[in-house]
C-alpha cells in the first residue's frame, strides 16, 4: 500500500459525504458544490492501485477473481442490509433488491439512488475488475503503444456517449456514460500516473504536480460558472469531472510516493484509508440522523457527531466484515497457487 494512496481515498470519501451532506444539514456548500468529484478521484486511485497487474499482469483469473470479489462484495452487501433494514422500518417497498445484491442495479437512476445513491459507482468498479485481464492481455502484447490507443479510444467513448446521451430520457448512451465504457478514462489515468510517475525524473514530476494543481484549481472555480450558464445543476456539468481526474492523475504522477515526515500524519493517512470505503458505502444512512441533531444542536455540531458516528460504524465494518473478508481472499489465492505448485509437474 502506498501512504498518498490511502489518504487521498478518505479524503475522496469525505468530498463525497461533503456533496450529500452539506445542503441537507443546512451549509451553502458553494465551491462544495463540486465534492461529488470525489467519485471520479476514486476511480484514477482504483487504477492507479492496479495498475501492476494492468502492465505485469493478474495472474491466474480465479484466484484474481476471489480476490476482487472479497474486496467490494462483502463490505457492500452488509451497507445494502442496513440500507434495507431502513428502508423496511420506513414502510419504503423493498424494490430492485435482486438487481442491487448482484450490483446490477445500474439500470436507471431510480433504481441506482433507490437505497443509497453512493452505490451507483461500483458496478463501474466491478466492472473494470472484470476487464482488467483483457486490458493486460493488450498491454502485454503492445505496450505503450497499446495502452495509448486504449486510452484514446476511452476519450471518445465518454466524448461519444456525452453527445448521444440524453439525461432526461435516460436512454441507453446516458447509462453507459455511468458504466465502464464511460468511466474507463478515469481508471486509466490512474493507471499512466502509475507508469509514468514511477520512472518520471523528480523534476518532471515536480512539474506534472503543479500542473495537475493549476488544472484541479481550475476546473474547480468552472464547474459554478457551468452552473450558472445552464440555470441550475445539469449532469452534463458533472463531465466536467474528467477533467479533474486528469487534474489529479497528474498530481499523483507527481507526488504519490512521497510520505510525510509527521507520524501523526502517517497515521492519520492510513486510518483514512482503511475507512474510505465504509465512510463512502454508509454515510447516507447516518444522514437521517444528523439532521435530526442538526435542528436541535445547529449545523457544525451536528456535523461534527454524524461524522463521528460514520467513523465509528466504517471501523466496524471494516473490523467485522471488510478486513476478514479480504484476509480470506488472499489466503485462498495462496492456498489455490500452493496447490497448483505441488502438483505442477517437475
Amino acid at each position: 500500500m502506498i501512504w498518498s494512496v490511502e489518504a487521498w481515498r478518505g479524503a475522496a470519501a469525505l468530498l463525497v459525504v461533503w456533496a450529500h451532506w452539506a445542503v441537507p444539514l443546512g451549509f451553502e456548500p458553494n465551491l462544495g458544490r463540486y465534492a461529488f468529484v470525489g467519485v471520479d478521484l476514486f476511480f484514477v486511485l482504483s487504477g492507479f492501485v492496479f495498475a501492476p497487474s494492468l502492465w505485469g499482469g493478474v495472474g491466474p483469473l480465479l484466484p484474481y477473481a476471489v480476490r476482487r470479489a472479497m474486496r467490494l462484495l462483502p463490505a457492500y452487501w452488509a451497507a445494502l442490509a442496513v440500507y434495507v433494514a431502513l428502508a423496511a422500518a420506513a414502510g419504503k417497498p423493498l424494490l430492485y433488491l435482486p438487481q442491487h445484491v448482484v450490483l446490477a442495479h445500474l439500470q436507471s437512476r431510480e433504481m441506482a439512488f433507490y437505497y443509497n445513491p453512493a452505490f451507483w459507482s461500483l458496478p463501474a468498479e466491478l466492472e473494470y475488475y472484470a476487464l482488467l485481464p483483457v486490458l493486460a492481455w493488450v498491454c502485454a502484447r503492445w505496450g505503450l503503444r497499446g495502452f495509448a490507443a486504449m486510452l484514446a479510444v476511452a476519450i471518445a467513448l465518454r466524448i461519444g456517449l456525452m453527445r448521444a446521451a440524453d439525461g432526461t430520457a435516460q436512454n441507453l448512451a446516458y447509462l453507459a456514460l455511468h458504466h465502464l465504457p464511460g468511466m474507463a478514462v478515469e481508471f486509466l489515468l490512474g493507471a499512466w500516473a502509475w507508469h509514468w510517475g514511477r520512472q518520471a525524473e523528480p523534476g518532471a514530476r515536480r512539474f506534472a504536480a503543479v500542473l495537475g494543481v493549476a488544472l484541479g484549481v481550475a476546473t474547480v472555480l468552472l464547474y459554478p460558472v457551468l452552473e450558472r450558464w445552464a440555470g441550475g445543476h445539469d449532469w452534463k456539468n458533472g463531465q466536467l469531472g474528467g477533467v479533474t481526474a486528469a487534474a489529479f492523475a497528474l498530481w499523483l504522477a507527481g507526488t504519490a510516493w512521497a510520505v510525510p515526515a509527521s507520524p501523526w500524519m502517517r497515521g492519520l493517512g492510513w486510518w483514512s484509508g482503511r475507512l474510505s470505503y465504509g465512510v463512502y458505502l454508509l454515510h447516507m444512512a447516518w444522514l437521517p440522523v444528523a439532521v435530526f441533531f442538526q435542528k436541535v444542536l445547529g449545523a457544525w455540531p451536528a456535523l461534527l457527531l454524524g461524522l463521528v458516528l460514520l467513523f465509528l460504524s466504517a471501523e466496524g465494518l471494516h473490523r467485522a466484515v471488510e478486513a476478514p473478508a479480504r484476509r480470506w481472499g488472499r489466503r485462498w489465492a495462496q492456498r489455490r497457487a500452493a496447490q497448483k505448485t505441488s502438483v505442477s509437474p517437475g
